[in-house]
């Protein structure tokens, strides 16, 4: 059969099986989101967000029209992309109460008769799903208006993808606390984690190209990465590093950072660390192994991780805003400043810069470009028809493969890329992004009905709450049809449905460190330290490679870390020192009047081995 006319009846069939669900369905284009037609009454589709929390904006589907040229070769384009279609500008209501009215509540969705072929079946679920998130969208928004302002966010940035289109996106609050410049469509945010996410798909676009395969050995590609064990080293897989179960402790290389090393050396000392489970046994955030990953990637295309997530997905969706490396971000006029509270108000930060692990971490994008980025992921690859991820490699990044837990709701696992969890049935892929900085991101997707949401806020965690916040919301209304709590009050209580296995990013792997903290007050018989030259010198270790210790001012001593960090100790009880920082020790083994040893609290933890000798 022809593919117009295989169209032509899929299309018909679609209208007549919605049209028994009570879903009318127009044979008219719809509207060009640039069509006052398109817009709701006194709404505007304003590109800028006002300053006021409790002004926001509302915007039209800001995705662009995508190319007429796929990306991948895998499956063949239309002969004429279709336009994306906008959302109309939404009427701002007051204040919810809780409970909400239940005026705003939909209609439970609709089941598909048994007889129903699966592809009209799926087709109709998302049909139905999109007109229950279009029908709880003023619950949402007001929900949205004071959730933000109680969370104490200085900006944030919302939008909500189902059917194909952005329905909602919505811009709160200003870049950076005490400015008056607002949050905009166009806002860069850093992702965090949910970096890993940009960095999946553009594997599965190679994937989907045949350059690569997820079940391949890492061998195949990149012949100079091992782990501990040299049977794993041949056997793992790109499947296996994504879905971070590998056997490594948690979070492993990324206090190697500390040390100075780059990209390269940080995935070269992987090699050293003992596992902590056998592989392919147990699940473990990673952040290095994606990155490896992407380096796999560079070694099987000739071209860079950056080059390759640019032309694979940003040019192809559109993405102008986003940003790949800390220069970038750094430079871009419109972007939001990271928060965190000190002293009882928050204070903008410096950011850091995650270049090394930045196929993990590095991403920074605004809500306008994070339209298009779900609307391609929960469009099987394709924006607007236009093929640009392969889809069957697509799908099998938001596959569960590695058991993580369970909830309250039932069992939780991780993807390539993504964690996976159920809200009332529902399946939910997601990832959320921290910093400690002070941002916060999240992606929560639910993809057999073509619904996404996107948050991005500039504080933590006050951030990670207000985003977890606000997909369990409109998880409730869409799917259970009414807000079950106030999930914001709820706090930690959210479901991992909206947003991970496990609190993902920079403050995750601080909080994963168990090192042994020592008293501020030494021992009532402690002992009085050596003379300092006793244990200056250099000291080394097979993973974390290299320390020097030296005289500090007044009676302290220097650890340096590499080329990288300074650790600086003070006397707390004969050969121990300790650090006011983080209460961590410093413990010498003294021989013959000579340190020969010293151990280094602050780096023994999850399975780590800390003692650095002479």
């Amino acid at each position: 059969m022809r593919r117009g006319t295989a169209g032509a009846v899929l299309a018909l069939s679609s209208v007549l099986l919605l049209a028994g669900c009570g879903v009318r369905l127009s044979a008219s284009p719809a509207p060009s989101p640039a069509s006052p037609a398109a817009l709701a009454p006194g709404a505007t589709a304003a590109s800028a967000a006002a300053p006021a929390l409790s002004a926001g904006s509302t915007s039209a589907d800001p995705s662009p029209a995508p190319s007429a040229s796929p990306a991948s070769s895998s499956a063949p384009a239309p002969s004429v992309a279709p336009s994306p279609t906008g959302a109309p500008g939404l009427a701002v209501p007051s204040s919810p109460a809780w409970p909400l009215p239940s005026e705003v509540v939909p209609a439970p969705l609709p089941r598909a008769a048994a007889s129903t072929p699966p592809a009209l079946a799926a087709a109709a679920r998302r049909v139905a799903a999109a007109r229950a998130v279009k029908a709880v969208l003023p619950a949402f928004d007001a929900t949205a208006q004071a959730m933000v302002a109680r969370s104490g966010v200085p900006g944030a940035a919302v939008a909500i993808v189902a059917g194909d289109t952005a329905v909602y996106v919505r811009c709160f609050g200003v870049r950076r606390a005490g400015g008056n410049e607002p949050v905009d469509l166009g806002t860069v945010f850093q992702l965090g984690a949910v970096s890993e996410g940009f960095t999946s798909a553009m594997l599965a676009a190679l994937v989907g190209q045949g350059k690569l395969a997820w079940d391949a050995p890492v061998h195949k590609y990149w012949s100079g990465f091992d782990l501990w064990d040299p049977w794993v080293s041949d056997h793992v897989t790109l499947r296996d590093l994504l879905a971070a179960r590998s056997g490594l402790p948690a979070h492993a290389g990324d206090e190697l950072l500390a040390f100075g090393y780059g990209r390269a050396e940080v995935l070269r000392r992987l090699r050293y660390l003992a596992p902590e489970a056998g592989f392919r046994a147990a699940f473990a955030e990673q952040e290095a192994l994606p990155t490896a990953a992407a380096v796999a990637a560079e070694h099987a295309t000739g071209s860079s991780w950056a080059r390759l997530v640019r032309k694979r997905l940003l040019e192809p969706l559109g993405m102008t805003a986003t940003t790949l490396t800390a220069t970038a971000y750094a430079a871009a006029a419109d972007k939001a400043a990271p928060h965190v509270s000190v002293g009882g108000s928050l204070q903008a930060q410096t950011p850091r810069g995650e270049d090394v692990l930045a196929p993990a971490l590095g991403v920074s994008s605004s809500i306008g470009d994070l339209v298009p980025y779900l609307r391609m992921q929960l469009g099987g690859g394709a924006l607007g028809g236009v093929p640009v991820v392969a889809g069957g490699a697509l799908a099998a990044t938001q596959a569960s493969t590695t058991p993580a837990g369970a909830d309250e709701q039932g069992p939780v696992s991780a993807a390539l890329g993504w964690d996976i969890s159920s809200f009332d049935g529902a399946t939910v892929v997601a990832k959320s992004g921290d910093t400690v900085a002070g941002s916060s991101a999240l992606v929560s997707m639910v993809p057999a009905d073509g619904v996404g949401i996107a948050v991005l806020a500039n504080s933590y965690p006050e951030g990670h709450a207000l985003a977890a916040a606000l997909a369990a919301t409109l998880y409730d209304l869409y799917l259970v049809g009414a807000p079950r709590e106030d999930w914001l009050a709820a706090g930690g209580s959210a479901p991992p449905a909206a947003g991970a296995t496990a609190q993902s990013g920079a403050p995750a792997r601080a909080a994963s460190r168990q090192a042994r903290v020592l008293p501020a007050a030494p021992p009532a018989d402690a002992a009085a330290p050596r003379q300092r030259s006793v244990y200056a010198g250099a000291y080394a270790q097979q993973y974390y490679g290299r320390v020097a210790v030296s005289r500090g001012v007044g009676d302290t001593l220097r650890v340096r870390l590499g080329r990288g960090a300074t650790i600086v100790y003070r006397p707390w009880d004969g050969d121990t020192w300790r650090d006011p920082v983080t209460g961590t020790a410093a413990a010498f083994t003294v021989t013959q009047g000579r340190a020969v040893k010293v151990r280094i609290g602050l780096l023994e933890f999850g399975g780590r081995a800390a003692t650095f000798a002479r």
